[in-house]
């Protein structure tokens, strides 16, 4: 499990981000801090030459965070099915309470290949 700490700025609002109306942590903004650390454990868990990219998030958000708040996103070890690797992850505040949950879903790439082929859509 390792753990990531972030502390709730202006710029991670709700009011900020356009979310909602309420200076607290804004619901895109965990799950974003959520996908970034599921995609540094992830690198850990493959091959150099690969990389991987987000498929789904699957989040809950229970508890608001005000400005000046400090959370953690605590990140499980990728559990692989071969071509995807699911991170279940959660957020807590410095008390411990649950401030979200969820599962974070990346699916392994050639980067080189995957480039090309949203260069093709373009």
């Amino acid at each position: 499990m390792r753990q990531f700490q972030h502390t709730v700025t202006p710029d991670d609002t709700a009011a900020k981000l356009g979310t909602g109306d309420l200076d607290v942590v804004a619901t895109p903004r965990l799950v974003q801090w959520c996908e970034s650390a599921a995609f540094q454990v992830c690198q850990k868990s493959i091959d150099d030459d690969h990389t991987t990219v987000g498929t789904m998030v699957k989040f809950e958000h229970v508890k608001g965070s005000p400005v000046g708040s400090e959370v953690t996103i605590h990140c499980a070890e990728p559990i692989n099915d071969g071509r995807r690797l699911v991170c279940f992850v959660s957020v807590k505040d410095t008390d411990g309470d649950d401030i979200g949950k969820g599962e974070v879903h990346r699916a392994i790439v050639d980067p080189d290949r995957f480039m090309t082929r949203c260069r093709k859509l373009v």
